[in-house]
């Protein structure tokens, strides 16, 4: 989709708009000042970050536009996720939804001129804002980033810290990849091994795959309950949607190793400190799946009104071969292959998520075997995966790897730090700014399949948040503008990209410079 904006306004927004046209002048923001608009956790939040950059009060009005207020919002259903924003003797926005609302206050975060995100205690007595006319709405309602807790735990700040920078970028969803052969990391109280036990493994790899040793240093961490909740509170303020993910019947070593009865060969497991796949899974006993159904109903209670990912990735099935109960099912069912075997985890995992009133997300491979039709494929091995699902009949989140994701090296120069593959593969921004959500190949009548994309940050080799905005930055501000639908010409984004990481600097971003 095209836009209307000149990039050479000065504005330098970050996705680019549908429209906008800037107007002579500043508009400028004092306490005590009034946000007026409708009971919505997206204004609380956002006056308390005024509040905390101004320094004195910010006062909630529930009203409508034209009560006199600094900043007025109201909402009027329109297109979905849109919103008009008009600044001038003051700030008002009409938005669709709430999702256009957390659009506009995005907008208006990065037009501020100073940062409303600094964890300084440095108070501005004045905020600034260009005198303008804006209208905006996305292409795409699914706008993404999955974040792997598993493999390197992250604290409930880090991951706060990160959805304000989803946020900043009209990002709306972050898929929390929770459990991996690695580690377990959300609490359940039904099953309190996966935390005892799953949760710490006693060393975690260096190098590259294939080349792998360890470092003798313990790693681990869950969520609480109380944690989740904080995470959903703070999603809410910013108008994003968790997404958890638990991820069966492989990924499952750590659980094994709290739960060794559901294995297939009856020995004892650790907790993987390998990256990789471990062939070890879970057993096709009807304990085992419902073992499986349990713990993803427990973690979906979590997350009040979440869709839920129920995995099914990179599940191997050389044990099935040798089970007597994984056997015994594929004569009944007159399976030919083991790899069918994992259907009836699949269906039954979707049935009991979908019986909660949630919607289901499951990896691309689940194709491979019987799926339930309202499953939304997340297509990660490539773009025709996601054709396939759409010609299927199913909605399809875009995320092949080539382009989205994020723990890819940034270009093939060996100064890069370690990523999950060696040179040549490599995604530098410009390839993700290249990408298209819906493939040429897709027939114009499924088009509507295709509800959006995301990024997938990986994190075998990302312990740190420093690292992680390194491998994130300025890949996602580029995949931001993709998936919101008005990317153009990359030298002129370009330009936009140099003023935005200004802001990105101001946040304390530690990015990767642009070449």
């Amino acid at each position: 989709m095209s836009s209307d904006i000149d990039d050479r306004s000065g504005l330098n927004l970050v996705p680019r708009p549908r429209f906008a046209r800037r107007l002579k002048g500043e508009v400028e923001l004092r306490s005590p000042l009034t946000i007026c608009g409708p009971d919505h956790p997206i204004l609380d939040r956002l006056a308390e970050d005024l509040a905390g950059a101004l320094g004195g009060a910010v006062h909630r009005c529930a009203g409508e536009q034209g009560c006199g207020a600094g900043l007025s919002f109201s909402i009027s259903p329109a297109e979905p996720g849109s919103y008009a924003l008009t600044i001038d003797q003051e700030v008002t926005v009409l938005a669709s939804d709430s999702d256009g609302l957390a659009s506009a206050v995005a907008t208006l975060r990065q037009l501020v001129s100073g940062s409303l995100f600094s964890r300084s205690e440095k108070h501005h007595q004045v905020l600034s804002l260009p005198r303008l006319r804006l209208v905006d709405a996305p292409t795409f309602a699914w706008r993404g980033a999955h974040l792997d807790v598993a493999r390197h735990f992250f604290s409930t700040n880090v991951v706060c810290r990160f959805m304000d920078l989803l946020h900043l970028h009209k990002l709306n969803h972050l898929h929390l990849h929770l459990n991996d052969d690695q580690g377990w990391r959300v609490e359940v109280q039904g099953w309190p091994k996966l935390t005892e036990v799953g949760a710490w493994r006693s060393s975690t790899s260096q190098g590259r795959i294939g080349e792998l040793h360890d470092n003798g240093i313990a790693h681990g961490g869950f969520y609480t309950a109380s944690d989740i909740a904080q995470l959903c509170s703070y999603a809410e303020g910013l108008g994003i949607t968790l997404v958890p993910e638990i991820d069966f019947p492989g990924h499952a070593l750590s659980a094994l190793a709290a739960y060794p009865e559901f294995g297939n060969t009856g020995e004892r497991f650790a907790v993987g400190t390998q990256w990789g796949i471990s062939s070890h899974v879970l057993n096709m006993t009807a304990e085992a799946i419902e073992f499986a159904t349990s713990v993803t109903s427990e973690v979906a209670a979590l997350f009040p009104g979440s869709p839920v990912h129920i995995g099914g990735d990179e599940c191997p099935t050389s044990e099935w071969k040798h089970h007597e109960v994984a056997q015994a099912l594929m004569d009944e069912h007159g399976f030919r292959e083991p790899r069918a075997l994992q259907g009836l985890y699949t269906t039954k995992l979707a049935r009991t998520v979908a019986a909660l009133g949630r919607k289901v997300l499951a990896w691309d491979e689940v194709l491979d075997a019987e799926v339930e039709p309202n499953t939304i494929i997340v297509a990660w091995r490539h773009v025709l995966l996601g054709i396939r699902a759409a010609r299927a009949g199913h909605d399809v989140v875009m995320a092949p790897m080539e382009f989205t994701y994020l723990d890819w090296a940034q270009s093939e120069d060996s100064s890069e730090p370690i990523a999950i593959l060696p040179p040549p593969f490599a995604t530098p921004w410009q390839k993700v700014y290249a990408f298209e959500v819906i493939p040429a190949a897709l027939e114009e009548a499924l088009h509507h399949r295709i509800l959006g994309a995301q990024v997938q940050l990986w994190t075998e080799y990302i312990p740190t948040q420093d690292h992680m905005d390194y491998m994130a930055f300025p890949r996602l501000s580029a995949f931001a503008e993709v998936v919101w639908g008005t990317q153009g010409q990359q030298h002129a984004f370009a330009r936009r990209l140099h003023c935005h990481l200004e802001r990105l600097s101001l946040l304390q971003v530690k990015f990767r410079p642009i070449d």
